[in-house]
Protein backbone atom coordinates (compact mmCIF):
# COMPACT_ATOMS: atom_id res chain seq x y z
CA UNK A 1 0.00 0.00 0.00
CA UNK A 2 1.68 3.22 -1.02
CA UNK A 3 0.53 6.43 0.88
CA UNK A 4 0.58 10.15 -0.53
CA UNK A 5 4.07 11.86 1.25
CA UNK A 6 3.80 15.22 2.69
CA UNK A 7 4.45 18.13 0.32
CA UNK A 8 7.49 19.54 2.29
CA UNK A 9 9.14 15.81 2.33
CA UNK A 10 12.19 17.04 0.32
CA UNK A 11 12.20 21.07 0.41
CA UNK A 12 14.70 22.83 2.19
CA UNK A 13 16.50 19.95 3.83
CA UNK A 14 20.14 21.52 3.55
CA UNK A 15 18.56 25.15 4.77
CA UNK A 16 17.51 23.17 7.88
CA UNK A 17 19.97 20.74 8.19
CA UNK A 18 22.28 24.32 8.37
CA UNK A 19 20.87 25.83 11.44
CA UNK A 20 20.32 22.67 13.00
CA UNK A 21 23.47 21.44 13.44
CA UNK A 22 24.08 24.78 15.68
CA UNK A 23 21.61 23.92 17.84
CA UNK A 24 22.45 20.49 18.58
CA UNK A 25 25.71 21.75 19.44
CA UNK A 26 24.02 22.72 22.65
CA UNK A 27 22.24 19.83 23.35
CA UNK A 28 22.05 18.94 27.42
CA UNK A 29 22.64 15.11 26.82
CA UNK A 30 26.07 14.90 24.41
CA UNK A 31 26.05 10.77 24.73
CA UNK A 32 22.44 10.08 24.67
CA UNK A 33 22.87 6.33 24.36
CA UNK A 34 19.05 4.18 23.97
CA UNK A 35 17.42 8.07 23.39
CA UNK A 36 17.16 10.27 20.27
CA UNK A 37 20.69 11.65 18.27
CA UNK A 38 21.63 13.37 15.17
CA UNK A 39 19.49 11.54 13.10
CA UNK A 40 16.53 11.10 15.02
CA UNK A 41 17.03 15.16 16.30
CA UNK A 42 17.10 16.19 12.82
CA UNK A 43 13.93 14.45 11.47
CA UNK A 44 11.92 15.37 14.32
CA UNK A 45 13.33 19.17 13.88
CA UNK A 46 12.27 19.34 10.77
CA UNK A 47 8.58 17.92 11.06
CA UNK A 48 8.29 20.30 13.64
CA UNK A 49 9.69 23.47 11.73
CA UNK A 50 6.79 22.30 8.92
CA UNK A 51 3.89 21.85 11.13
CA UNK A 52 4.64 24.36 13.33
CA UNK A 53 2.17 22.51 15.60
CA UNK A 54 0.48 25.04 19.06
CA UNK A 55 0.97 22.24 21.03
CA UNK A 56 3.37 18.92 21.44
CA UNK A 57 2.49 15.63 22.91
CA UNK A 58 5.43 13.79 23.81
CA UNK A 59 4.95 10.31 24.97
CA UNK A 60 8.35 8.42 25.98
CA UNK A 61 10.69 10.82 27.07
CA UNK A 62 13.75 9.07 28.77
CA UNK A 63 16.51 11.76 29.55
CA UNK A 64 14.84 14.47 28.12
CA UNK A 65 16.58 15.23 24.80
CA UNK A 66 13.86 15.30 23.04
CA UNK A 67 11.59 17.97 25.22
CA UNK A 68 14.99 20.08 25.14
CA UNK A 69 15.04 19.38 21.35
CA UNK A 70 11.02 20.32 20.97
CA UNK A 71 11.50 23.18 22.93
CA UNK A 72 14.39 24.88 21.66
CA UNK A 73 12.78 24.29 18.05
CA UNK A 74 9.68 26.03 19.12
CA UNK A 75 10.04 28.25 21.58
CA UNK A 76 6.15 29.40 21.75
CA UNK A 77 4.65 25.97 21.87
CA UNK A 78 3.34 24.04 24.45
CA UNK A 79 4.56 20.71 25.53
CA UNK A 80 3.33 17.92 27.70
CA UNK A 81 5.61 14.94 28.19
CA UNK A 82 4.22 11.92 29.06
CA UNK A 83 6.49 8.74 30.66
CA UNK A 84 5.17 6.63 32.86
CA UNK A 85 8.82 6.89 35.05
CA UNK A 86 9.94 10.36 35.23
CA UNK A 87 13.13 9.27 37.61
CA UNK A 88 15.17 8.82 34.41
CA UNK A 89 15.34 12.50 33.62
CA UNK A 90 18.42 14.61 33.26
CA UNK A 91 17.27 17.88 31.31
CA UNK A 92 13.75 18.70 32.93
CA UNK A 93 11.96 21.59 31.37
CA UNK A 94 11.01 24.73 33.21
CA UNK A 95 8.26 25.12 30.13
CA UNK A 96 7.01 21.14 29.53
CA UNK A 97 4.52 20.17 31.80
CA UNK A 98 4.81 16.64 32.63
CA UNK A 99 2.62 13.70 33.54
CA UNK A 100 2.88 9.71 34.86
CA UNK A 101 -0.57 9.28 33.21
CA UNK A 102 -0.27 7.36 29.96
CA UNK A 103 -1.28 9.29 26.74
CA UNK A 104 -4.55 7.31 25.95
CA UNK A 105 -6.12 8.12 29.77
CA UNK A 106 -5.16 11.88 29.14
CA UNK A 107 -8.28 14.35 28.81
CA UNK A 108 -7.68 16.22 25.07
CA UNK A 109 -11.09 17.65 24.83
CA UNK A 110 -9.88 21.18 24.34
CA UNK A 111 -6.16 20.64 22.46
CA UNK A 112 -5.47 22.94 19.73
CA UNK A 113 -6.39 22.09 16.03
CA UNK A 114 -2.66 21.88 14.67
CA UNK A 115 -1.50 19.64 17.91
CA UNK A 116 1.04 17.24 17.21
CA UNK A 117 1.91 13.46 19.58
CA UNK A 118 5.15 12.18 19.28
CA UNK A 119 5.99 8.11 20.06
CA UNK A 120 9.04 7.19 21.40
CA UNK A 121 7.31 4.89 24.21
CA UNK A 122 7.53 1.24 22.37
CA UNK A 123 3.83 1.12 22.50
CA UNK A 124 2.02 -0.75 19.01
CA UNK A 125 1.72 2.17 16.68
CA UNK A 126 -1.53 0.72 15.53
CA UNK A 127 -2.93 1.77 19.03
CA UNK A 128 -1.57 4.96 19.17
CA UNK A 129 -2.59 5.74 15.72
CA UNK A 130 -6.29 4.91 17.25
CA UNK A 131 -6.27 6.66 20.06
CA UNK A 132 -4.86 9.66 18.30
CA UNK A 133 -7.92 9.32 15.56
CA UNK A 134 -10.29 9.09 18.37
CA UNK A 135 -8.15 12.44 19.93
CA UNK A 136 -9.01 14.01 16.78
CA UNK A 137 -4.67 14.73 17.11
CA UNK A 138 -4.11 14.67 12.80
CA UNK A 139 -0.05 14.81 12.81
CA UNK A 140 2.02 12.39 14.79
CA UNK A 141 5.38 11.53 14.79
CA UNK A 142 6.56 7.71 15.41
CA UNK A 143 10.17 6.74 16.22
CA UNK A 144 11.30 3.40 15.88
CA UNK A 145 9.11 2.68 13.06
CA UNK A 146 11.30 -0.76 13.22
CA UNK A 147 11.27 -2.62 10.01
CA UNK A 148 11.28 -6.89 9.09
CA UNK A 149 13.12 -8.94 12.22
CA UNK A 150 13.52 -5.39 13.71
CA UNK A 151 12.58 -3.76 16.96
CA UNK A 152 10.82 -5.17 20.30
CA UNK A 153 7.71 -3.89 19.39
CA UNK A 154 5.02 -3.79 16.85
CA UNK A 155 5.29 -0.92 14.05
CA UNK A 156 3.77 0.23 10.95
CA UNK A 157 5.86 -1.28 8.97
CA UNK A 158 5.79 -4.65 10.30
CA UNK A 159 1.75 -4.09 9.70
CA UNK A 160 2.19 -2.71 6.49
CA UNK A 161 4.44 -6.10 5.45
CA UNK A 162 1.72 -8.14 6.73
CA UNK A 163 3.85 -9.50 9.36
CA UNK A 164 2.96 -10.68 13.33
CA UNK A 165 5.04 -9.71 15.96
CA UNK A 166 6.13 -11.85 18.44
CA UNK A 167 8.46 -10.25 21.11
CA UNK A 168 11.68 -12.57 22.40
CA UNK A 169 12.24 -11.41 25.55
CA UNK A 170 15.12 -13.45 27.82
CA UNK A 171 14.33 -15.64 30.29
CA UNK A 172 14.95 -13.36 32.82
CA UNK A 173 12.40 -10.57 31.71
CA UNK A 174 9.58 -13.14 31.28
CA UNK A 175 10.52 -14.53 35.15
CA UNK A 176 10.05 -10.76 35.89
CA UNK A 177 7.07 -10.57 33.87
CA UNK A 178 5.34 -13.57 35.99
CA UNK A 179 6.56 -11.76 39.04
CA UNK A 180 4.58 -9.07 38.49
CA UNK A 181 1.57 -10.60 37.19
CA UNK A 182 1.70 -13.00 40.51
CA UNK A 183 1.68 -10.01 42.44
CA UNK A 184 -1.11 -8.09 41.55
CA UNK A 185 -2.91 -11.00 41.40
CA UNK A 186 -1.92 -11.45 45.15
CA UNK A 187 -2.89 -8.15 45.77
CA UNK A 188 -6.37 -8.66 44.12
CA UNK A 189 -6.85 -11.78 46.65
CA UNK A 190 -6.37 -9.40 49.20
CA UNK A 191 -8.15 -6.38 48.52
CA UNK A 192 -10.91 -7.12 45.83
CA UNK A 193 -11.11 -3.29 45.22
CA UNK A 194 -7.18 -3.60 43.60
CA UNK A 195 -7.24 -3.27 39.83
CA UNK A 196 -5.05 -5.63 37.99
CA UNK A 197 -2.72 -3.23 35.71
CA UNK A 198 -3.42 -5.57 32.16
CA UNK A 199 -1.48 -2.39 30.24
CA UNK A 200 1.36 -3.42 32.55
CA UNK A 201 1.59 -6.85 31.25
CA UNK A 202 0.82 -6.31 27.89
CA UNK A 203 3.55 -3.77 27.55
CA UNK A 204 6.03 -6.38 28.87
CA UNK A 205 4.91 -8.90 25.98
CA UNK A 206 4.40 -6.84 23.22
CA UNK A 207 3.31 -10.14 20.73
CA UNK A 208 0.70 -8.28 18.23
CA UNK A 209 -0.95 -10.64 15.64
CA UNK A 210 -1.70 -9.01 12.04
CA UNK A 211 -5.60 -8.50 11.15
CA UNK A 212 -6.24 -7.22 7.59
CA UNK A 213 -8.57 -4.68 9.32
CA UNK A 214 -5.40 -2.86 10.45
CA UNK A 215 -4.35 -1.96 7.14
CA UNK A 216 -8.02 -1.12 6.36
CA UNK A 217 -8.01 1.11 9.07
CA UNK A 218 -4.69 2.54 7.73
CA UNK A 219 -6.30 2.95 4.26
CA UNK A 220 -9.36 4.52 5.28
CA UNK A 221 -7.53 7.41 8.46
CA UNK A 222 -3.86 8.26 7.02
CA UNK A 223 -3.34 10.74 4.24
CA UNK A 224 0.19 10.67 4.61
CA UNK A 225 3.15 8.96 5.60
CA UNK A 226 6.76 9.88 5.64
CA UNK A 227 10.11 7.60 6.63
CA UNK A 228 13.13 10.56 7.34
CA UNK A 229 16.22 9.33 5.67
CA UNK A 230 19.60 9.75 7.49
CA UNK A 231 21.19 12.66 7.21
CA UNK A 232 24.12 11.08 5.06
CA UNK A 233 21.33 10.39 2.65
CA UNK A 234 20.28 13.60 1.79
CA UNK A 235 23.21 16.28 2.72
CA UNK A 236 24.63 18.10 -0.23
CA UNK A 237 26.76 20.02 1.23
CA UNK A 238 30.03 18.82 1.54
CA UNK A 239 30.80 21.81 4.47
CA UNK A 240 28.21 20.52 7.13
CA UNK A 241 29.07 16.56 5.76
CA UNK A 242 32.63 16.66 7.00
CA UNK A 243 31.30 18.30 9.79
CA UNK A 244 29.36 16.13 11.11
CA UNK A 245 31.45 12.83 10.75
CA UNK A 246 34.32 14.57 12.45
CA UNK A 247 31.75 15.77 15.76
CA UNK A 248 29.30 12.51 15.58
CA UNK A 249 31.02 10.05 14.00
CA UNK A 250 28.94 7.60 16.99
CA UNK A 251 26.30 8.88 15.84
CA UNK A 252 25.20 9.35 11.92
CA UNK A 253 24.70 5.14 11.59
CA UNK A 254 22.56 5.01 14.08
CA UNK A 255 18.78 5.29 13.15
CA UNK A 256 15.37 3.97 14.14
CA UNK A 257 13.19 5.00 10.99
CA UNK A 258 11.28 8.13 11.95
CA UNK A 259 7.99 8.34 10.38
CA UNK A 260 5.91 11.37 10.45
CA UNK A 261 1.74 10.72 9.51
CA UNK A 262 -0.54 12.43 8.81
CA UNK A 263 -4.35 11.41 9.74
CA UNK A 264 -8.05 12.17 8.23
CA UNK A 265 -9.86 12.82 11.05
CA UNK A 266 -12.97 13.37 9.16
CA UNK A 267 -15.52 10.79 10.48
CA UNK A 268 -15.60 7.04 8.59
Amino acid sequence: MKLKKPFWYNKNLNYELSNFIKLYSERPIKNNIHGIRINHAFAIYFILKKIKPEFVIESGIYRGQSTWLIEKTLPKTKILSIDLNLNNRIYISKKAMYSKIDFKYQNFDRIPKNTIAFFDDHQPHIERLMQCKNFKIKHIIFEDNYIKNQGDFYTLNHLLKNLNFIHKPGKLSLIKTLYIFLKMILKKIINQNYIISMDTINYRIRDKIFFKNFKNYIKNNVEQMYTFPKIKLINKNRKIKSYIFKNYFNEINFYNYITYVKINNEKN
